[in-house]
C-alpha cells in the first residue's frame, strides 16, 4: 500500500470510528432520556393504552427526538466534511518491548 492509499485508509478508518461514536452518543442519550422520563408518554405502551396527557407528551417527544437525531446527523456530516480537509496517518498500535537481558539460573537439582 503506497502512502496515499494508507492516508486514505487512515482517514476512512477514523471517519468510521467517529461515526460510530457519534451514533452511540446520540442513541445512548435518547435511551437514557427515555428511561428517566418515558413514563410521561407511556414509553413501551401501545398508543391505544395511553391517557390523553400521555398522548400529548408522546407527540412532543416524537418531535423532539426527530430534532435531536437530525441535529446529531447534521453535526456528524459537518465533522466528516471537516475531516476531509486533513491528511490523516494512523499510527496503529505500538508496543515497545524492553529486553532486560537478565540471566536466570536454573536451581533445579
Amino acid at each position: 500500500m503506497n502512502d496515499k492509499e494508507y492516508k486514505d485508509f487512515s482517514k476512512k478508518r477514523l471517519s468510521n470510528n467517529l461515526e460510530k461514536k457519534f451514533n452511540t452518543t446520540i442513541i445512548g442519550s435518547l435511551a437514557k432520556f427515555e428511561d428517566s422520563f418515558g413514563f410521561l408518554w407511556g414509553h413501551g405502551l401501545a398508543y391505544s393504552e395511553l391517557t390523553d396527557q400521555q398522548k400529548e407528551f408522546r407527540n412532543i417527544w416524537k418531535k423532539t427526538r426527530v430534532s435531536i437525531l437530525d441535529s446529531g446527523h447534521s453535526n456528524l456530516r459537518a465533522s466528516q466534511s471537516e475531516l476531509n480537509q486533513y491528511d490523516v496517518h494512523w499510527n496503529k498500535y505500538v508496543t515497545n518491548l524492553i529486553n532486560l537481558n537478565v540471566n536466570v539460573q536454573d536451581n533445579r537439582g
